[in-house]
């Protein structure tokens, strides 16, 4: 042990938080440690026992109350996103252990803005106009159909969350018609969406 605090960082499986942020801030007074692993059992509670913080990427282990109490040195834990269903928040109180999570942020946005490259490029067949460009044609060697449009074309949505509902509002400007479905869907909360 050093004396300094020691942050553990939980689940960046996608090994991103160390290449896209400035960390020197933190490791200029603090140890900190990245688990890229998917780590449960013994081996969670050996990665995180003598952790002072916890930063949690996304919901990806749950803290329950018999794991918390496998850390005695546990002063704070933060989260990704806006919610987080899998910490016993009763729990950490109990310790008087505050939680904190990070704002909303571009990612609903961004992946609605994604969805609708994929759906546009491939209704109107991008990658095959892209590798005719690229080969020095205008047009394919024989005769193609046109691409269709997406008016009057039928959208299907599962899920109708922050995402599912920005991805219908631009499917019906589209002049599509957007259904959805969910375990929980009902009728009535597909309307007030404008969705079937």
């Amino acid at each position: 042990m050093s004396g300094r605090p020691r942050i553990v960082v939980l689940n960046d499986w996608e090994r991103a938080l160390p290449r896209l942020a400035d960390w020197s801030a933190i490791t200029s007074r603090a140890d900190l440690l990245f688990v890229h692993d998917k780590l449960e059992g013994a081996a969670l509670v050996d990665a995180v026992r003598d952790a002072d913080a916890i930063v949690l990427v996304r919901d990806r282990t749950p803290f329950d109350a018999k794991l918390l109490a496998q850390l005695p040195n546990l002063r704070y834990l933060v989260f990704t996103g806006t919610r987080n269903t899998t910490l016993d928040i009763a729990a950490l109180e109990a310790r008087g252990i505050p939680v904190s999570h990070t704002e909303w942020g571009p990612s609903k946005d961004s992946t609605c803005e994604m969805t609708w490259t994929l759906i546009l490029a491939a209704m109107r067949r991008l990658p095959e106009h892209i590798g005719l460009l690229r080969a020095g044609q205008w047009r394919a060697a024989t005769p193609q159909p046109l691409p269709g449009v997406l008016h009057g074309q039928r959208l299907g949505l599962v899920g109708l969350g922050e995402i599912g509902g920005r991805v219908a509002q631009i499917g019906k400007a589209f002049g599509m018609e957007v259904v959805t479905w969910s375990p929980r869907m009902t009728p009535e909360r597909a309307a007030e969406k404008g969705v079937q």
